[in-house]
């Protein structure tokens, strides 16, 4: 795989610009705390969120679709009292690769991916592999960027999930720059 590895050893990266495909840039140091923690860790997102905001985080799925054991998915992080996105997500399941239950409840729609491999305990490794920047402008042309947030520009990062030394599960989290901006 020629993708590139970010964070694989250190959370700590001073020179690294996050780009958009329009060429603007914005330099990872100069994001807020929150947001640096959330694009470096290698756990599970739910579980940030809801302990950084203080409230259970609900999974909405958009879009839950299967076929030839490829399962696409599509899902908004939200706070359950504020309602408030706190992120959006779009990911790849190789179906066969995982065990039948937990790819059941992928399935269902109900549950983020992160949170349901750390409750059944499956051993999982991450590799981030891209982070960059999408500026509002970019992210007009995504419809469920849209439904997230419609007044921010994005940073995503993309990571697969090994399991059993297959690369199980590719995803694409966004998370609304502006949101982040007062959380530190």
């Amino acid at each position: 795989m020629s993708k590139a590895s970010y964070f694989r050893s250190s959370g700590f990266n001073p020179d690294l610009l996050l780009s958009s495909s329009s060429e603007h840039s914005i330099s990872i140091a100069s994001l807020p705390a929150f947001l640096r923690t959330l694009l470096v860790m290698d756990g599970t997102v739910t579980k940030a969120l809801g302990s950084w905001f203080w409230e259970p985080i609900q999974i909405q799925s958009i879009g839950n679709d299967a076929n030839d054991n490829i399962l696409q998915r599509e899902v908004i992080l939200s706070g359950k009292h504020s309602h408030q996105n706190f992120a959006c997500a779009r990911s790849e399941v190789m179906l066969s690769y995982l065990p039948e239950p937990i790819a059941k409840a992928l399935q269902e729609g109900k549950i983020g991916i992160g949170e349901l491999l750390r409750d059944k305990g499956l051993e999982t490794y991450r590799n981030i592999f891209d982070i960059k920047l999408l500026t509002q402008n970019e992210a007009e042309q995504d419809e469920l960027l849209q439904q997230c947030s419609t007044s921010s520009d994005f940073i995503a990062r993309s990571y697969t999930i090994e399991v059993n030394m297959k690369e199980a599960i590719s995803v694409t989290e966004y998370f609304p720059i502006s949101l982040y901006m007062g959380s530190n």
